[in-house]
């Protein structure tokens, strides 16, 4: 009958860990959570982002947390750097296409948030910048291989 007084000691600590887990603050990001993914921008400033480019604005995380994509209708590329919450990019260079006005505007807000620096959140499937002046929100789109 060992089995019976571990069963109610089991469920209290089931229980305490499910209380823990609802009580904890917006979930933290790890670097591995971000790195070897790509991200494509859905939403700006709570607006969606018609792209029917091929190449859309994006952003990927690879090895020694290296940061880069397309901002509007140029690449970009930085160092990326995550404490806490706050994910920011130093180090950051672009190529230097004239863009059309609509992409420019994307562009600028991209670099903006990623230099200034933005607070994380989303899930597995999604990734919000919530930066000084802009929110980015791009969803998850893996390379497939």
């Amino acid at each position: 009958t060992t089995g019976a007084p571990s069963m109610p000691r089991y469920l209290l600590l089931l229980l305490a860990l499910l209380l823990l887990s609802a009580c904890s603050s917006a979930p933290r990001f790890a670097s591995q959570d971000l790195q070897h993914h790509h991200w494509v921008l859905d939403r700006l400033d709570g607006q969606a982002i018609a792209s029917r480019r091929s190449n859309p604005p994006d952003i990927e995380i690879g090895e020694h947390f290296t940061v880069n994509g397309i901002a509007g209708c140029n690449r970009y590329f930085g160092q990326g750097h995550l404490k806490g919450n706050k994910l920011w990019v130093t180090s950051l260079g672009s190529t230097a296409m004239a863009c059309p006005p609509e992409l420019d505007l994307i562009e600028q807000a991209v670099l903006a948030t990623l230099t200034e620096g933005a607070t994380l959140s989303g899930s597995t499937q999604t990734l919000i910048l919530q930066g000084k002046r802009h929110r980015l929100e791009y969803r998850l789109q893996d390379w497939v291989y």
